[in-house]
């Protein structure tokens, strides 16, 4: 029997998932976690053989804790399966750079969900997770963490994880405008001037880093603008990760 961990931060996801992962003969429920923070915990003590995630949550999202199972965890390797509202082409490109088992959709299709189970249930277990090479292309999951410490947006900051949100959007559709606020609002389930909102606090919490006056000045830009200049930074730092 398969040890089973779920990590995403809404609760009703985790009791429609526990509830199908306990009607399935090959699996046994050990631990949740609502954020990714406290999933990187409950992995590193269960050392489970299916970690079933989001991809954007608090706290640390479910791209890095793919990166710490697979950086960290060389013990073990948990075969990892992703449910998220994320359909963009570039999440799905990045979840098949990092070798993701199974990747579903949300709102959850139980007859989809219970067949990758289904398979999970009768794989062997995964060998032992071996070292990667440095690679010097670099993931845009990352590319989008790294930009977002440099503008020194903290961490605790809904407006971050919006930001990082919208930003996967804009790769895939730069013409996606305002539009954008409603597409990173169905991902968390609150209203789009939520979301512009919190993007503008985060805005104004980075204003006095070096970056930030670096690429703005010293004046506050409109929400829009700086998102779609973050997208022109972040396909500029791709560009040159593909040419290093």
């Amino acid at each position: 029997m398969k040890s089973v961990i779920l990590i995403d931060d809404n609760p009703k996801f985790i009791n429609d998932m526990s509830l199908i992962i306990e009607n399935h003969p090959g699996f046994r429920m050990v631990a949740s976690a609502n954020n990714g923070r406290e999933g990187k915990l409950i992995i590193q003590h269960h050392r489970p053989d299916l970690v079933i995630m989001d991809i954007m949550m608090p706290d640390d999202d479910g791209l890095e804790v793919i990166r710490y199972i697979q950086e960290e965890c060389r013990s073990y390797n948990p075969h990892l399966y992703v449910i998220t509202l994320m359909k963009t082409s570039s999440v799905r490109g990045i979840l098949k750079d990092l070798k993701v088992d199974f990747i579903s959709f949300k709102p959850i299709i139980y007859e989809q969900v219970a067949k990758n189970l289904e398979r999970i249930s009768k794989a062997q277990d995964k060998p032992k997770a071996p070292i990667q090479k440095k690679s010097f292309k670099v993931n845009p999951a990352h590319a989008i963490v790294d930009l977002i410490e440099d503008l020194e947006i903290p961490s605790h900051l809904i407006g971050s994880e919006y930001i990082k949100t919208a930003l996967f959007f804009m790769l895939d559709d730069p013409l996606l405008k305002r539009n954008v606020y409603k597409r990173v609002a169905d991902v968390f389930n609150c209203t789009s001037n939520n979301i512009a909102v919190n993007i503008n606090n985060a805005i104004k919490a980075c204003i006095d880093s070096g970056m930030y006056r670096a690429e703005f000045g010293e004046n506050k830009i409109e929400t829009l603008l700086f998102l779609n200049h973050l997208v022109v930074m972040l396909k500029k730092r791709l560009r040159e990760s593909d040419v290093s």
